[in-house]
């Protein structure tokens, strides 16, 4: 499976999810977009699944830069954690290939999108980008197909079996991500859009 097809499925769950594609998931809520994704791959091969799995990751692996990571630390409240920001990094996903490669080339541009700024103007904090659900989707579709739990990861394994460990950070040389500074410099529009809820207190 290459870039185009891969993007073809999310972009095919993106229509079936329908208006809940372009918003932020909700606390305690199933993912519009993971659940249609999960159906899409039921379609594929087995085979398939696993290579789709293997793109997603190379995709996510894309939105891996220190900006981004300050761009979830904004949006979501000031968590940030390797969990965290791999549930962002895949919420990016979903949010569709022209609004990714947009936050991958200026991850200020988020600023943009109607998904942050419903964020950005809730109150509380159970709004998300972040969708954990579209990381396990490949492997409940092929759980559904093959009936086995594990099948999938043994699947994973020998298709990649000498694949190297990602680094946890960014490659990048690192920003001060509590500097108010950086923030102003790197990503004026998040931090304007956000800085009433998440600056004004400290």
């Amino acid at each position: 499976m290459n870039v185009d097809e891969f993007w073809s499925v999310v972009e095919r769950a993106r229509a079936a999810a329908g208006v809940a594609a372009g918003q932020p998931q909700r606390d305690g809520q199933p993912s519009a977009v993971a659940d249609a994704l999960v159906t899409e791959l039921t379609r594929l091969p087995l085979s398939h699944i696993v290579a789709f799995d293997q793109v997603f990751g190379e995709v996510a692996d894309r939105a891996d830069n220190w900006d981004l990571c300050a761009a979830c630390w904004i949006i979501e409240y000031g968590f940030l954690s390797d969990d965290g920001f791999s549930d962002f990094q895949a919420g990016l996903v979903g949010l569709g290939r022209d609004a990714f490669e947009s936050t991958v080339r200026a991850p200020d541009s988020l600023a943009d999108h109607p998904a942050v700024r419903l964020i950005s103007a809730s109150e509380g904090s159970h709004l998300w980008i972040g969708d954990e659900a579209l990381l396990f989707a490949p492997e409940a579709a092929y759980e559904r197909l093959a009936g086995d739990s594990e099948a999938f990861w043994e699947a994973v394994a020998a298709a990649q079996p000498a694949a190297d460990v990602a680094s946890a950070e960014p490659a990048e040389e690192r920003w001060d991500l509590t500097d108010e500074n950086e923030w102003r410099r790197r990503l004026p529009r998040l931090f304007e859009l956000f800085r009433a809820r998440r600056f004004a207190a400290e």
